[in-house]
């Protein structure tokens, strides 16, 4: 089974968002071009990842907890009130527990950011949620393969 892409991207973007912050302490004590260079580059590439996240749909409910946490990043400081709700949705995803009744709350906080209520942060925020709510409502399919039981000598079945 493949893992889901955004997990990965989400990965990641911690790694790249830790590596920015001890280029940026390099950067504050030694002003070296080397090291502004290595600043932009990680900011570069922190920009890509964001974009690539922006665009990839989750495939599973664990991506969607990412992308229900990213949402819960770009919040309105409005909003803040919403953020341990968000990030109790995301762990009970990442737990694999997908409950309708997070999908329905989650659908009516996308519905609320899209509507513009929310100015120019609830708008980022919006689509993420989409993402999310698309990879958390994607049906799970259970194959298990059919094969004859092993025959014990002693034991015949009959046909």
């Amino acid at each position: 089974m493949e893992i889901d892409p955004v997990v990965v991207l989400a990965d990641e973007l911690r790694e790249t968002e830790a590596a920015l912050r001890n280029a940026v302490r390099r950067y504050e004590l030694n002003q070296a071009q080397e090291n502004g260079e290595a600043v932009n580059t990680l900011l570069e590439s922190l920009k890509s990842l964001y974009r690539d996240l922006a665009e990839t749909r989750p495939t599973s409910a664990m991506g969607a907890s990412e992308m229900v946490r990213l949402a819960a990043q770009r919040l309105p400081f409005s909003l803040s009130r919403y953020v341990s709700h968000f990030h109790e949705v995301a762990d009970r995803l990442s737990e694999g527990r997908r409950e309708h009744a997070d999908l329905v709350w989650l659908r009516a906080m996308r519905a609320a950011l899209k509507g513009g209520a929310c100015g120019e942060q609830g708008a980022k925020a919006a689509p993420l949620l989409g993402l999310a709510i698309a990879g958390a409502a994607r049906p799970v399919v259970v194959f298990r393969a059919y094969g004859e039981p092993p025959q014990d000598e002693g034991l015949r079945l009959p046909h």
